[in-house]
């Protein structure tokens, strides 16, 4: 019951930027996240300075905007960088293009918070997410985070001692004395949190949701997963002599949707170029479901749902 009380302070739908986020499935759209500026992707020239191709980082930003108008889904960004020059670069282009909120991602925390650091000196972390909080989030890095203006983060509930459904659920409230990773969000004053459930492979699909149930039903918090993470690594998807590129997009759009038709409020989508394939298919699927659940009181909370755009 106290631990209830603790995690109170976070809220159960939000709007970052102009998205909203979370609630009973069906009322807000699944959530889009593409990724951009990402390892060896190709617009990128220097990836310790951040130098890249800005037509053609434009160009993929209004292919999403556009998709996004016509399907009534929603996206963030997910911005990766090797140096804080690189994610400062990349992060005042997209504002300057874009109001999709923007997740801050790096793999060295360093560099996250130096990133976070220059933008709250330059008045820019609206619409930032911190990516992520998880098991190697140190006090040192908590601390400065509670420090700065950021609410909202990613947090990556992997969970190496255990497999099932409960599984993510356990490492984030903890046990006994051992602190939960929602308590390491709650020091770093964070109040807009999205649960990151770890995909690790294609059969993992078929357990994700379970997972999703339990956090839903206990905690009421937003939460999602990266299909990618298995779509892209997968021997059978990426054997091009079996699998072409088109029944690749297929298969990545069906694992999509299947997680979007099992009460993921967002889902990352791997490479930004991704949307054209994964975005009209949730789009579908949000539609289906909602119009469904009409009869049991169920209405859309936002006046762009796919449903009023598909159906």
């Amino acid at each position: 019951m106290e631990q209830k009380k603790i995690y109170d302070c976070f809220e159960k739908d939000f709007t970052i930027g102009n998205v909203r986020i979370g609630g009973d499935y069906g009322e807000i759209p699944t959530v889009l996240i593409g990724s951009i500026f990402y390892m060896n992707h190709r617009i990128v020239k220097d990836p310790q300075t951040g130098s890249f191709d800005e037509e053609k980082a434009g160009a993929l930003i209004k292919t999403c905007n556009t998709l996004s108008e016509q399907m009534g889904v929603k996206y963030m960004l997910d911005v990766i960088g090797n140096t804080p020059e690189a994610l400062i670069r990349y992060i005042t282009f997209l504002k300057g293009i874009t109001d999709a909120p923007i997740l801050l991602n790096a793999t060295l925390p360093e560099v996250r918070i130096a990133a976070l650091q220059e933008l709250n000196r330059r008045g820019m972390l609206d619409g930032i997410v911190y990516n992520s909080i998880n098991g190697f989030s140190t006090s040192e890095e908590l601390d400065v985070l509670a420090r700065l203006p950021i609410q909202a983060s990613v947090i990556q509930a992997y969970n190496p001692g255990s497999k099932k459904a409960d599984g993510p659920y356990k490492v984030l409230t903890g046990k006994g004395e051992k602190e939960g990773f929602l308590d390491k969000a709650a020091r770093a004053g964070m109040t807009k949190i999205m649960v990151d459930i770890p995909a690790l492979d294609l059969s993992n699909m078929g357990t994700i949701p379970y997972a999703a149930r339990v956090i839903k039903e206990e905690l009421g918090i937003p939460v999602g997963t990266a299909p990618s993470n298995a779509t892209y690594a997968s021997p059978w998807l990426r054997n091009k002599e079996i699998i072409s590129t088109e029944q690749f997009r297929a298969v990545d759009a069906s694992v999509n949707s299947y997680l979007a038709a099992n009460g993921c409020n967002f889902l990352f989508i791997g490479p930004i170029d991704g949307c054209r394939w994964v975005m009209p298919s949730v789009a579908a699927v949000n539609a289906f479901h909602v119009y469904g659940k009409r009869s049991g009181g169920i209405c859309p909370l936002t006046k762009e749902h796919p449903m009023y755009k598909v159906l």
